[in-house]
């Protein structure tokens, strides 16, 4: 199977236009951008369609997977409606996977260092009575932001015609919603936030995402994405990449290990990152550069700092 874009793949729209055309199989390529950017938004679609834009003549079925309910009786199952959100991120997931060639390198984090430093600033802001506490994941969004800006070559979106350098780190860390879902609120230029910025960002950002409360601009786009399910158990995980972004990092949760160091066993905490890479625009040896850089940031975790 070619991997080459489409025509229709590379005009930018929003989920739910994408949707709403494909649902009547509308070609993008018949529809009028009228959003920000030149963009298609919902009501270029209905407009098109409205005005009897159909689909080309000789255009192939497209092929759908069968609906769990035709194996089931009514009985057996209880049926809960898709949000318009979920199934924009649905859509959103799907497109990743079929058009992005994905990848993944894997590596191990010694994060002792880091949990060290972390228990330290956390009881100097409990003694100053801040209600503030820093968590493992505010250390790894301010490395992955440091490790961009040393490897600017993951930092990066691929657009048909070119590679999309970004300046800056916009960090999307991914958050789960209450009731189901998902949403990927930003820390923006999170190169130039310490560890306790980003820390209270991410909670007011989290916060708001709960309560539905985030304005558009703070959770679409984005330069890269933390996915941290090592708070749940789970030992290591392949993300999916969150266009228009080119790379995600999964973080999977710390394990004793016992290794030797000057002949001596000693038990020490590693974390399995694996980084999720669009091959289109990032090579392997970029891949495994960033993973290194990111290592050495968490290794020796008082580089956060400054």
């Amino acid at each position: 199977m070619s991997n080459a874009a489409s025509p229709q793949s590379r005009l930018f729209a929003s989920p739910l236009a994408r949707r709403l055309a494909r649902e009547n199989e509308l070609p993008l390529t018949a529809v009028t951008p009228t959003g920000p950017g030149g963009r298609i938004i919902k009501r270029d679609v209905e407009a098109a369609l409205s005005q009897g834009a159909a689909a080309p003549l000789n255009q192939p079925p497209r092929a759908t997977l069968p609906d769990p309910r035709l194996f089931f009786n009514e009985t057996e199952y209880e049926v809960e409606p898709l949000s318009p959100m979920m199934s924009a991120i649905a859509e959103r997931l799907q497109q990743s996977t079929q058009e992005m060639p994905h990848y993944q390198v894997s590596m191990d984090v010694t994060v002792d260092a880091a949990e060290s430093l972390r228990a330290k600033l956390n009881k100097t802001l409990a003694e100053q009575e801040t209600g503030e506490k820093l968590t493992l994941n505010d250390f790894i969004v301010r490395a992955a932001a440091l490790s961009l800006m040393y490897v600017p070559e993951i930092n990066t979106g691929f657009a048909a015609d070119a590679l999309i350098r970004f300046k800056n780190a916009d960090i999307s860390v991914a958050v789960a919603l209450p009731g189901g879902g998902l949403i990927t609120p930003i820390v923006k230029a999170a190169q130039d936030k310490s560890v306790r910025e980003i820390a209270l960002e991410i909670r007011d950002l989290a916060k708001r995402a709960a309560d539905m409360r985030l304005k558009p601009d703070e959770y679409e786009g984005g330069t890269f994405s933390v996915s941290n399910l090592g708070m749940f158990g789970v030992s290591e995980f392949n993300a999916i990449i969150n266009p228009p972004q080119a790379a995600i990092l999964a973080i999977g949760a710390s394990r004793p290990v016992v290794v030797l160091q000057d002949g001596a066993p000693v038990e020490t905490k590693v974390m399995r990152v694996t980084l999720s890479s669009d091959h289109r625009a990032i090579n392997g040896a970029q891949a495994a550069e960033f993973l290194g850089v990111f290592r050495t940031y968490l290794e020796q975790p008082m580089e956060l700092l400054f």
